[in-house]
């Protein structure tokens, strides 16, 4: 199975890239291919449309990650909750998918992980199920990190994002 992380978290050493780093070593010792996109790292226009409401063809590192997740089977989108939903990074990402929807919607899977020190996930759970139900995604699995301050809790979740994506199947 191809897989696509894409995170989003500025924090180098934060909960959402070690969840992520434990979900991609599960996925890789299920002998999936797995390309990690870290937004933090790479130029991310936003997303432009014209008169007619075409988008407008943007020359950043977006477009290369879009061909990407077009080949992709699965989408693991890895955020930390700010302000009730995901970095700005990842929607910045996420709203791009605009520009190639034709390409992307459909056929694929989505899994969702994000961290927060409290537990109010709501807006982003709705936001997420939106997402995937619009791009006609199947969900694969989420994780809810309300502990991600907590070094107990971070290995809980550590564990869980391991399993997610060691138990993942191409039916899943």
């Amino acid at each position: 199975m191809k897989i696509v992380v894409i995170t989003s978290s500025a924090h180098v050493a934060g909960a959402s890239n070690y969840l992520a780093d434990q979900f991609i070593a599960g996925a890789q010792a299920s002998g999936h291919e797995v390309y990690r996109y870290n937004a933090v790292d790479h130029q991310n226009n936003f997303v432009m449309v014209d008169e007619e409401n075409a988008a407008i063809v943007q020359h950043d590192d977006v477009e290369q990650l879009l061909h990407k997740v077009a080949q992709a089977d699965l989408v693991a989108m890895v955020t930390p909750l700010y302000y009730f939903g995901m970095s700005s990074l990842l929607k910045t990402i996420v709203d791009r998918f605009y520009d190639h929807n034709h390409e992307l919607k459909g056929n694929k899977q989505a899994v969702m992980i994000a961290t927060a020190a409290g537990k109010d996930f709501a807006s982003l759970k709705v936001h997420y199920r939106q997402i995937i139900d619009y791009m006609r995604w199947t969900d694969a699995g989420t994780i809810w990190d309300g502990g991600a301050l907590a070094h107990p809790a971070i290995d809980e979740y550590g564990q869980q994002a391991y399993e997610l994506g060691q138990e993942l199947s191409a039916g899943n």
